[in-house]
């Protein structure tokens, strides 16, 4: 029965554990640290006290045991001092939880919030590359690995080993070296046993764990394509799939189970010849006269204290592997190089009129050029456009203005200051964006509209809602602003996600508006309404659009038409169907076909919600 091959790697443990005290204790906090000390000591007093019990009850059995009768008094005495002596440990135990669990909170709470503003400030390059879910679930994971790690090792494993130390010390000088040199062997090669015996399941844990993963992505993948699996007929071949995962899921679960065996029963074993070798010990010395009746009792009580606890070890000992593992992973993500980053002496941008220029950019992805030396100029309170076939870098040319990548040449000025020489949050501060693809978070329309303004007042949202043309929409719907949109929401159509976004960049009250294909999602009597309403808002404004629709811009004071990354042709409408251009074939050809209605939601399905 040999088990899959070992997962490679190891740990750096003590950097690891280091640098989770750092969360738990960060540097000057007394108050915290203070708690830990505090918890030590409680800790401490808890297993002094739990040494005692053995002996106070040892002393019982003697006095009980004598053969002239007993004094009722000395009994009561020993009897309250051991109630107090278990009292005491329950007492310091509970109070070093209540102690520590602010610490482990804290150290959770700390490395969470951590990596979560880590993951925010890393660059858009980083996000597109990783999946947000495996994201997501290392920094849980790595948040739960902490939770155990200073809660599970702390009250489980340190204790013990506190433990073994006092009572191996006790019978040392109570008993003689043989019984602590006995009791403190026998622990200590159970638990190297445990360990290793754990290290050789953990393969079959991995593999069980492998096809359950496998599992259940086949059943969600299934499940969320329900439609395309009745299309084809498919749910045999669905339930085959699912299946054979779970049939490897059930090979591997029986022999994690089998392993198990193996682990009782050698750690039966040795308990077994740990407690023959002491109780053969006080035999012996019970029959020479060097130990009473109630030594005995108290040596197997110390025995019987140390084992009990051990039982967990296994469990204990995986868990704790397995949180080092997570934690690891989470810290690594920690450690990511954040690609756009401000300069040490960086301030915010001064805003002036809202000039915006692009000088000479050049800019790719990898060795694939998007962007060949563009240059050109918006002028304060003007309107530029851009437009270009698909894959001609108009996009890209909105993300550089927000920084979410920075130019390998040339630069891009905002009132005559470079973007990388100020603070990347004074820059999208300065800027109202409606993008193309327009995602919500999973609350009320309220709460997505005023998300453009942290603190903008109810009467500021709705004079948003109705530049964006909808807040009609919205006032028909059974919770009017508090109508929740769903995940990234899809309870809207695509012309009402994008008007939303429209109203939250209309309640910003940004210097300088991005458009990108901001109207792409809307029918063409809606798109007319809005456009008027863009106009209205951002006439004082700097205005970029990047447009499909060229309907929509023929009023803009430039139009740069882009080409395989460089800007080909620019001027007016007019001028520009007067050169018979690229422009002009454009136009032409969009002349030529009629705009497509977009898709009802589930919220305006068989109403007339959608036409503003």
């Amino acid at each position: 029965m040999a088990p899959p091959e070992k997962a490679e790697g190891s740990l750096n443990i003590i950097a690891l554990l280091r640098q989770l005290f750092s969360y738990a204790a960060p540097r000057g906090n007394k108050r915290l640290r203070a708690r830990i000390w505090a918890a030590v000591l409680c800790l401490l007093l808890a297993k002094g006290s739990n040494v005692f019990t053995p002996l106070l009850y040892g002393k019982a059995v003697d006095l009980v045991n004598q053969d002239a009768g007993f004094s009722i008094s000395i009994l009561l005495y020993l009897l309250g001092g051991y109630a107090l002596a278990r009292l005491g440990q329950q007492i310091f135990a509970e109070a070093k939880e209540y102690l520590f669990s602010r610490i482990a909170q804290r150290a959770v709470r700390g490395a969470a919030l951590s990596a979560f503003r880590h993951l925010h400030a890393l660059s858009l390059k980083f996000h597109l590359d990783r999946q947000t879910g495996g994201v997501s679930r290392a920094v849980e994971r790595g948040a739960k690995g902490i939770e155990f790690i200073m809660t599970r090792a702390t009250f489980d494993v340190l204790p013990l080993f506190v433990e073994v130390c006092f009572v191996s010390l006790l019978l040392w000088f109570l008993f003689g070296p043989l019984y602590a040199v006995v009791t403190f062997c026998t622990v200590m090669i159970y638990a190297w046993f445990t360990i290793q015996v754990t290290e050789w399941r953990m393969a079959f844990r991995r593999q069980m764990n492998k096809a359950d993963e496998k599992a259940a992505t086949r059943a969600i993948d299934s499940l969320l394509n329900y439609e395309t699996v009745k299309y084809f007929n498919a749910e045999e071949v669905e339930a085959e799939r699912y299946n054979s995962s779970m049939r490897v899921y059930e090979d591997a679960a029986v022999l994690s189970r089998t392993s198990l065996a193996a682990v009782n029963i050698g750690q039966g074993f040795i308990i077994a010849i740990g407690l023959v070798l002491i109780m053969g010990l006080a035999g012996r010395d019970i029959a020479s006269g060097h130990l009473s009746i109630g030594d005995f009792v108290a040596v197997n009580t110390y025995l019987i204290q140390l084992y009990l606890p051990l039982n967990f070890l296994g469990f204990v000992y995986r868990e704790i592997r397995q949180s080092l593992i997570d934690i690891e992973q989470m810290f690594t993500l920690m450690r990511e190089h954040k690609d756009i980053t401000d300069k040490d002496n960086a301030g915010p941008l001064q805003l002036g009129k809202g000039d915006v220029e692009f000088r000479n950019v050049v800019f790719g992805y990898g060795n694939r050029t998007i962007l060949n030396g563009i240059s050109f100029f918006v002028p304060a309170g003007r309107k530029v456009a851009i437009v270009g076939e698909s894959g001609a870098g108009k996009s890209t040319l909105s993300r550089l203005l927000f920084r979410f990548y920075d130019p390998q040449e040339g630069s891009i000025l905002i009132d005559g200051q470079d973007i990388r020489d100020v603070q990347q949050s004074s820059v999208r501060a300065a800027i109202g964006v409606v993008p193309q693809d327009t995602v919500m978070f999973n609350a009320t329309i309220g709460y997505n509209i005023a998300y453009g303004r942290q603190g903008a007042s109810e009467t500021d949202v709705r004079e948003a809602a109705r530049l964006a043309a909808i807040e009609s929409f919205i006032d028909s719907l059974p919770n009017g602003f508090d109508e929740r949109v769903g995940e990234r929401g899809l309870k809207l159509s695509g012309g009402e996600k994008q008007r939303v976004a429209i109203a939250r960049a209309i309640l910003k009250q940004p210097h300088i508006f991005l458009f990108d294909e901001a109207t792409s999602a809307l029918d063409t009597r809606t798109e007319r309404g809005i456009q008027e309403a863009l106009n209205d808002v951002s006439r004082s404004s700097t205005t970029l659009v990047i447009a499909h629709r060229l309907s929509t811009i023929v009023d803009a004071d430039e139009i740069l038409v882009m080409a395989k990354g460089e800007i080909v042709e620019r001027g007016t409408h007019e001028a520009l169907l007067l050169k018979k251009g690229l422009y002009s074939v454009m136009w032409q050809r969009q002349s030529r076909r009629p705009d497509t209605e977009p898709p009802m939601s589930p919220l305006t399905e068989g109403s007339e919600a959608d036409v503003a």
